[in-house]
């Protein structure tokens, strides 16, 4: 089975790390999912305790790494210079993901600086002060590295993942639970257009500096 970390630190977004947590959880014969921080629990930004499975060096052994967010949680954690380093990722070997603010520290790492990538409305701005090229897009993948924007995106990060992983049967098993009654068609339609439009960008990106 694939390996799946998920990086958490103090103050994150509940939302963004339990909605995750939730998705990756819902099939339980395609990864394990491992809690990585910097200390054995992490509170969250309502006051929520998480438990976490290992020390945040341990992304180096993942094969998908996916960034949490968070308003107060991601300047800290920036600030942070034993986290930040310990952040040793590898876009070649690794699907890399980040949900809302979790793309500042992507940019910061710079895995994606000079590249696109989107975060949430409120943070747009920041980022882009930062010299981010920021999409006002809620996917954008570039190469093996994806950035979502605004909490709800998840379901297209997840569906992403597994689609890299494994197939869009396989994103739906996981995905179809959570679609409001009676919105199964609209719900599938919106997240397959928009993971595939975000996959055909990052095809054409790759195209254009290859012509280039």
């Amino acid at each position: 089975m694939y390996k799946v970390g998920v990086v958490l630190f103090d103050d994150f977004t509940d939302v963004d790390f339990f909605l995750m947590y939730d998705l990756l959880g819902r099939t339980s014969d395609s990864w394990t999912v491992s809690i990585l921080g910097t200390k054995p629990e992490h509170y969250s930004h309502l006051g929520m305790k998480v438990k976490t499975d290992g020390h945040v060096s341990e992304v180096t052994n993942q094969d998908v790494v996916l960034i949490t967010s968070g308003k107060r949680g991601i300047p800290a954690a920036m600030k942070d210079t034993g986290f930040m380093s310990a952040l040793n990722l590898d876009p070649t070997k690794q699907l890399i993901g980040s949900i809302c603010a979790g793309s500042f520290i992507l940019h910061e790492l710079g895995l994606l600086k000079g590249k696109p990538l989107t975060t949430n409305p409120d943070a747009k701005s920041v980022l882009k002060n930062m010299g981010g090229d920021v999409q006002d897009l809620p996917l954008v993948v570039e190469g093996n590295v994806a950035t979502a924007g605004g909490c709800l995106s998840l379901m297209y990060l997840i569906g992403w993942v597994a689609e890299r992983l494994f197939d869009s049967s396989k994103r739906k098993t996981i995905q179809n639970q959570l679609i409001p009654a009676g919105q199964l068609e609209l719900f599938e339609n919106l997240i397959a257009t928009t993971i595939q439009s975000a996959e055909l960008e990052s095809s054409h990106s790759k195209a254009s500096k290859v012509d280039s």
